[in-house]
């Protein structure tokens, strides 16, 4: 089962090394009580803001921002897709769609590098070496996090209200603007290592070229930008209006990419909420604000379920499963 092979891979790895499980385990038990400590403590104001709030509820709305956010979703594996085929991956578009969406279910585990060698691992098992094979899917994060950073950083020229003041986004913007940076810069040092390793440059190399990394930027860039859109519409659907579209649009990525950040946290539940609420929320909102943040969240699970559901049933993954045994 190729979906399957890189989990099988990474646990044998993490077994083997008790000093790294001690460490993520100590690490997530921190970061859980500061999040415990963080919501005990704010947690009365939070509800009162919440019960005083006058909800109004706008349904064609809501559903809009639903259907915004499952069609960024949907198109969002084709960025994998590209990537794959520049490594030299020779499956087809469907079944790697299929291990994209089955292996994002793997950032709900602590540490996020379960999604990353369900990934690795699918494109190892379909003929690539283990470097193209672990590559691919960290150049994804790597075009995904500068797209974040060409998303949030255009509100930014257009506003000044927007608030960084939270460290996690700082971090957020600079890691964005690091990937932008470093993207050019890929193919030349690829064939660099290359002549010095191996004194020659192969003729196809396992980089997109310059217009297919302009094309993948350009695409996440414009799934950012609905992911933005679809906040914006979920909050004004539940009645917070004084919510700008432009902390909305900047909000999506850069709370996507601090949740990245801490890795130990699955998912970066709570972190991208928390990093999201300080970018958009205004004075004296935080618990409105908070709670339909964290609403957007369990639609976005759902979704990911759902698609993840329809991948297994197109690859007959449950029915190889009963064969294998």
């Amino acid at each position: 089962m190729v979906h399957l092979t890189g989990y099988i891979q990474l646990s044998a790895i993490v077994k083997g090394h008790p000093g790294m499980k001690i460490a993520a385990r100590i690490g997530l038990v921190i970061l859980i009580a500061l999040a415990a400590w963080i919501l005990v403590s704010n947690a009365g104001k939070w509800l009162e803001q919440i019960r005083t709030f006058s909800w109004t509820l706008n349904w064609p709305m809501l559903l809009i921002s639903t259907l915004l956010l499952g069609i960024s979703y949907y198109f969002t594996p084709e960025g994998w897709v590209r990537l794959a085929g520049a490594a030299g991956c020779d499956a087809d578009r469907t079944s790697l769609r299929s291990a994209w969406l089955l292996s994002q279910l793997g950032r709900y585990v602590p540490g996020k590098i379960w999604l990353l060698a369900g990934r690795a691992g699918y494109l190892k098992a379909n003929g690539l070496s283990a470097a193209r094979s672990t590559s691919v899917p960290f150049l994804e994060i790597l075009y995904t996090a500068a797209a974040a950073g060409l998303t949030g950083a255009l509100p930014i020229l257009f506003s000044d209200n927007l608030s960084f003041g939270e460290p996690a986004i700082r971090a957020a913007i600079i890691a964005s603007g690091a990937c932008l940076l470093l993207i050019p810069l890929l193919s030349p040092l690829q064939r660099l290592v290359y002549r010095i390793r191996y004194g020659t440059v192969p003729d196809k190399m396992s980089l997109p070229s310059p217009a297919g990394a302009a094309w993948i930027i350009g695409l996440y860039t414009a799934l950012w930008i609905i992911r933005g859109a679809a906040l914006y519409m979920w909050l004004r659907g539940f009645g917070l209006l004084s919510i700008s579209p432009l902390a909305c649009i900047s909000a999506a990525p850069f709370s996507w990419l601090a949740g990245y950040i801490v890795f130990l946290v699955p998912g970066g539940i709570g972190v991208r909420e928390a990093a999201a609420v300080a970018m958009i929320a205004p004075a004296g909102m935080t618990g409105p604000v908070l709670a339909v943040v964290a609403g957007q969240r369990l639609a976005l699970s759902a979704i990911e379920i759902c698609f993840a559901l329809k991948a297994t049933r197109s690859t007959r993954l449950l029915g190889q499963r009963k064969v294998d045994r």
